[in-house]
């Protein structure tokens, strides 16, 4: 049986995903000043916000996948969500990801996860630790420390017209390649309130 890597997500419309842009670009120089040679920047159309990673699953347990989250769906009402704030995890002395979180909808985009994980692990594919709402900007290969660049982030806790109205959830196939993951809408579940 084949295996095929999905995640679960909320999708970022381009036009919102446009606006990182500029903050990858001011975030690349940062890097580049703190002695930081290797990341890898997420391109145009593929920033989502991730609610659960699944990994490697048999691709006959797909429809099954998408029951569990049509369920949790069912329980839903649309909500938007605005984007800003920059971090990094574990943290600006030793970054490895650098993220843009949720300012606004942060409460309504949790209760979302937990729905769509308490209903996948009712089918065996328990959460992983803590859910904190964010969204990859690049992941850093060489150890740097982004801390003197604090007011940098500070910059970026508003960006203007990142707004993102949320009515569906989608379980996303992702390939990796050389050049970058390609991800591919498996199944859309709409919100049912």
């Amino acid at each position: 049986m084949q295996a095929i890597r999905c995640f679960v997500a909320v999708e970022i419309p381009e036009g919102v995903q446009a606006l990182f842009s500029p903050v990858q670009a001011s975030l690349r120089s940062a890097v580049r000043a703190a002695g930081g040679g290797r990341a890898s920047w997420t391109r145009l159309g593929n920033f989502h916000l991730t609610l659960q990673f699944l990994g490697d699953v048999r691709s006959d347990a797909i429809d099954e996948i998408g029951e569990a989250l049509q369920a949790a769906t069912a329980t839903q009402r649309p909500f938007s969500m605005e984007i800003g704030g920059i971090g990094a995890f574990p943290n600006l002395n030793r970054p490895r990801v650098l993220w843009v979180g949720i300012k606004q909808g942060e409460a309504a985009v949790t209760r979302l996860a937990e729905a769509v994980n308490a209903q996948l692990a009712r089918i065996g594919y328990p959460a992983e630790g803590r859910f904190h709402p964010h969204l990859t900007l690049a992941r850093l290969r060489n150890r740097i420390n982004l801390g003197p660049q604090v007011h940098l982030f500070s910059k970026y806790d508003t960006i203007d017209t990142a707004t993102v109205n949320v009515n569906e959830i989608v379980l996303m196939r992702s390939q990796l390649h050389p050049k970058g993951a390609v991800y591919t809408p498996l199944k859309r579940c709409r919100f049912s309130r």
